[in-house]
């Protein structure tokens, strides 16, 4: 702590850029999944924006808008699956047009991309088992809530 109290003129700056960081995720969070915006990102990035905008409308205390969510998740799903489907037909289709060669590296560039997601997935599973054994620990040293009523 002391270093930044020695540099003071980095902590204005600091504080503006996290606010305006945190402004800007509460936007894309709280927008509304079809209004604008573009439609070429990847898969997971639309179903992580989709859950995003629903967490942070349950947490403004909007429930009323989220009784049409499911149907609104499945429509945005089945739309993701039509792109990666489209996605896949148009790299057959130009795989069909490369040469032996390049047909070769584009199949080791599939089976890595492949091999990393299931790497990634594995990962994932296990940070959420290493985020919940923290959690159970921790919860062990936290003093209990009581409620009292008046």
């Amino acid at each position: 702590m002391k270093w930044m109290w020695k540099r003071k003129w980095i902590v204005l700056p600091l504080a503006v850029a996290i606010i305006l960081a945190a402004g800007a995720v509460g936007a894309v969070a709280l927008a509304s999944p079809g209004a604008g915006g573009s439609t070429t990102g990847a898969v997971s990035a639309g179903a992580t924006t989709v859950t995003t905008a629903a967490a942070g409308a349950a947490a403004a205390g909007d429930l009323g808008d989220l009784s049409g969510l499911a149907g609104r998740l499945g429509e945005r799903k089945v739309k993701l699956q039509q792109r990666l489907e489209n996605l896949k037909q148009r790299w057959a289709a130009a795989r069909a047009t490369m040469s032996p060669e390049d047909q070769a590296a584009f199949d080791q560039f599939l089976q890595k991309a492949k091999d990393q997601r299931d790497t990634l997935k594995q990962d994932r599973q296990d940070l959420l088992q290493t985020l919940e054994s923290m959690r159970g620990l921790v919860k062990k040293y936290q003093p209990a809530v009581t409620t009292t009523t008046s």
